[in-house]
């Protein structure tokens, strides 16, 4: 049976919730447009220099940060298998474990691939958004009309910055 697509005010309360943290390697990860919004920008002041920001199939050679660390929704227990597909099943993964991770479970990821163990000598990032504030600043101010995914994003992840100002 086909999923219907996670709505976008979702998979932002799913980042904001797990603090933008890989579930499986606990890295930080990134709201992919926002590094469309800063190639675009970056593009404009320096149109010589090819940058390596985004790119829409996250590709290695041309955007190794969202090929690496792209912010996802991930089903802990894989829809596949008979997983729900709503909010309490769904976690933050980065590109990297969400490539890798396939259908198994987080413990079957995990005996595969071990984390890299993230030593922090200060602890967990805390105030980490994914870059979420950045796209809403640039996309607030872009010269061009936005896409309707990039207005639907940006409508979820207004709310949930405003929520976050309120806590």
């Amino acid at each position: 049976m086909p999923r219907v697509p996670v709505p976008y005010a979702v998979q932002a309360e799913v980042f904001f919730r797990d603090r933008w943290l890989c579930s499986h390697s606990r890295r930080p990860t990134i709201f992919h447009l926002a590094l469309k919004q800063l190639s675009e920008v970056i593009s404009s002041e320096f149109p010589r220099i090819r940058l390596a920001h985004w790119n829409p199939q996250w590709r290695r050679d041309s955007a190794p940060l969202l090929d690496e660390l792209a912010a996802s929704v991930d089903h802990v227990q894989a829809y596949s298998k008979g997983g729900a597909h709503d909010i309490t099943n769904f976690a933050t993964i980065c590109a990297r474990c969400n490539a890798r991770k396939g259908s198994r479970s987080r413990e079957e990821h995990l005996a595969i691939h071990k984390p890299w163990v993230v030593k922090g000598k200060h602890g967990e990032p805390s105030h980490w958004d994914g870059l979420a504030s950045v796209f809403v600043f640039f996309a607030r101010r872009s010269s061009r009309k936005l896409t309707a995914t990039e207005r639907g994003w940006l409508m979820a992840l207004e709310a949930q910055l405003a929520n976050a100002a309120r806590s």
